[in-house]
């Protein structure tokens, strides 16, 4: 009796011991020092800030300002890096060595101003009220007055505080790492530990004191020195997307999977497979600035200039991607999502081509949205025109070539007169319109709109006296003008009697092609 029983008792210790493990420390340059992770996390990108647009005028002409949220600005800065394992125990760690903006809720700010914002108010690490601030801001849940944990000594911290919280399986830690030099004082830094439902949490403040907390140490500053340089740039940036370009690249900066390449005005975040991110990233740092330029000539923008800088961001799977954009998202296999100003995508398992096409497609939303000042432009011009880009390549002199869509062609040589008549109140549908009704009625609709974009991009052209030339461009400055889709496709034809002719010439078109 007395085995079983001890047998019993081991079971019962067994089941209760934490799943949350943590890594032997690894460098994150970007922190400036060691740093362990729980065992088998993947990273947890945060959102980007969310923006919202202005439209400027000065002696120029008239620009888009992109303005941030100021506390999504300030969160996106401070939180350095988020990481899940496959249990659901999530690791969060922040950077405090700002104070968040003081500032009503929902404020907005260009990221220059917002730097001058945070250097007008410097963040002294030696008061507490401003490191209690500053991690009751970067905590995902609400925190109690600050004490001193049960082991508050350690060997590599100068100085660790806890946070209690409401919620009983989170744990929130400041603290502030040991430097070998003297003259040099580190930063506050926070570490949230949420552990899983079926974590025993005993087992899992042990884990934290003896795996995490003691495991933290900086090096010397000449060991630093060796080792990988960070990714933010020393120095004061000059642009509004400069520092948009560097706080891409932060966001990913201490996730080992994830990669940032730039190219011209693109800049591509992705956690996929080495082989599959040097062919597929490539081709989208190699092909996406010159589609942009010949985005630009097909709908040229009425703006002198913008702050766009085209972000992408590539997950390699599907669950990756809906955890990023949410559940309710499950039909998509990409967005552009205006709010945060980045296009987000997933790599499908029919392979690279696929994955590229929705590129070209997505990007000219995202194009679009930017030539536009972010007001909503027609469904027919904008997914026509996403479609006539997803069928397109760059032949071997580097030339732009708009494949026809096989499917979508045939159906509308076939049905000319019949969606002729249709296009009257296709010009006039909103995205309510456009996408009502089942599948093969809007996949209908996606043709007819190819079909407008390809009859101005290929048949247009060769109009007598080439009537339809600025037509895209006239429909651009309508828009950012009227701010209304209907009286931009409106003011483009001119009226009634211009819109019937360019049916007819659509039509003349489709009934030979």
């Amino acid at each position: 009796m007395r085995l079983s029983a001890f047998i019993i008792a081991c079971a019962i210790c067994l089941t209760s011991e934490a799943d949350l493990r943590f890594t032997a420390p690894v460098w994150r340059a970007d922190l400036g020092l060691y740093l362990p992770n729980l065992v088998g996390a993947t990273a947890a990108p945060i959102d980007l800030p969310k923006a919202e647009a202005y439209l400027v005028t000065s002696t120029d002409g008239r620009r888009l300002e992109d303005r941030y949220d100021s506390f999504g600005l300030w969160t996106s800065a401070a939180v350095r890096g988020r990481w899940r394992d496959a249990d659901g125990n999530t690791l969060l760690v922040a950077r405090l060595a700002s104070l968040p903006p003081d500032e009503a809720l929902g404020a907005v700010r260009t990221r220059l101003s917002f730097r001058s914002l945070q250097e007008s108010a410097p963040f002294d690490p030696k008061n507490r009220s401003h490191r209690d601030a500053a991690a009751e801001a970067a905590s995902p849940v609400a925190l109690g007055e600050a004490v001193p944990p049960r082991r508050a000594q350690r060997k590599n911290l100068s100085a660790l505080i806890a946070y209690p919280t409401k919620e009983e399986n989170v744990l929130v830690y400041a603290f502030r790492p040991r430097s070998p030099e003297r003259q040099e004082s580190p930063d506050w830094f926070l570490a949230v530990v949420s552990a899983a439902e079926t974590e025993d949490m005993a087992s899992v403040r042990a884990h934290v004191d003896d795996e995490f907390l003691d495991a933290i140490y900086i090096p010397s500053l000449g060991a630093r020195r060796s080792l990988a340089k960070p990714v933010l740039a020393p120095g004061q940036t000059a642009t509004e997307a400069d520092l948009l370009r560097a706080d891409l690249r932060a966001s990913v900066a201490n996730y080992d999977e994830w990669a940032a390449t730039e190219a011209d005005d693109v800049i591509v975040l992705d956690d996929l497979d080495a082989g599959v991110r040097e062919t597929v990233v490539t081709a989208i740092t190699n092909n996406l600035p010159r589609l942009r330029k010949i985005y630009a000539k097909s709908a040229p923008s009425p703006l002198s200039g913008t702050n766009a800088v085209a972000a992408v961001r590539v997950f390699r799977n599907k669950e990756e991607y809906l955890t990023y954009v949410g559940a309710d998202k499950n039909w998509t296999a990409a967005l552009w999502s205006p709010t945060r100003r980045e296009l987000v995508l997933y790599h499908p398992e029919r392979g690279n081509e696929t994955l590229l096409r929705t590129v070209w497609h997505e990007a000219f939303h995202q194009y679009l949205a930017y030539a536009g000042s972010m007001i909503d432009s027609s469904p027919w011009f904008n997914e026509g025109h996403a479609e006539l880009f997803e069928y397109s390549h760059f032949d071997r002199k580097g030339e732009i070539v708009f494949e026809r869509d096989a499917a979508a062609a045939a159906y509308v040589h076939e049905y000319a007169s019949e969606l002729a008549e249709l296009l009257p109140s296709i010009f006039e549908m909103d995205y309510a319109a456009f996408y009502a009704g089942d599948a093969e009625t809007v996949n209908a609709r996606y043709r007819v709109a190819w079909s407008i974009a390809y009859f101005l991009e290929v048949g247009a052209p060769k109009l007598r006296f080439r009537p339809y030339e600025s037509f895209r461009a006239d429909y651009m400055k309508a828009l950012v003008e009227t701010r209304s889709m209907r009286e931009a496709t409106a003011k483009a034809f001119g009226d009634e009697k211009s819109r019937d002719d360019f049916i007819a010439a659509w039509l003349a078109f489709w009934r030979e092609n």
